[in-house]
């Protein structure tokens, strides 16, 4: 007879995403770096690199990965908070970016920036 597996109704609506997983085995997601003008880099990132959300990330796919990084990634996310310095602009992708490089700097290895596909690394200041 065959073994029967139990389904289970998930207890959460949203996944949570390991940060260093392979975005290519989840989805065929091309991954391109913000571009910002004026084009400069200082030394507040890590090593001169900061982790932002990318830009061909779909607005959902960004906001789980936000809610990740805020939630069980331990990102501070106090500024991006209504009233906080750094929530204006207020959309998904510049918390999100705000978070993932919060996330980034506690955890300073090149694959902690990549949030299931959603985030890129960059030499460009945000």
């Amino acid at each position: 007879m065959p073994t029967i597996i139990p389904t289970t109704t998930p207890t959460s609506s949203s996944p949570v995403l390991n940060p260093t997983s392979n975005p290519d085995t989840a989805s065929p997601m091309i991954m391109t770096p913000m571009t910002m003008a004026p084009a400069t880099t200082t030394s507040g990132g890590l090593g001169g690199s900061w982790c932002v959300a990318s830009q061909s990330a779909s607005e959902r796919a960004v906001q789980v990965a936000l809610d990740y990084a805020c939630g069980h990634g331990g990102a501070d996310c106090a500024a991006i908070q209504p009233g906080g310095m750094c929530y204006n602009p207020n959309t998904v992708h510049a918390h999100a970016s705000y978070a993932f490089n919060s996330y980034f700097r506690k955890n300073p290895v090149p694959s902690s920036c990549n949030f299931g596909g959603t985030a890129v690394t960059t030499n460009i200041d945000p």
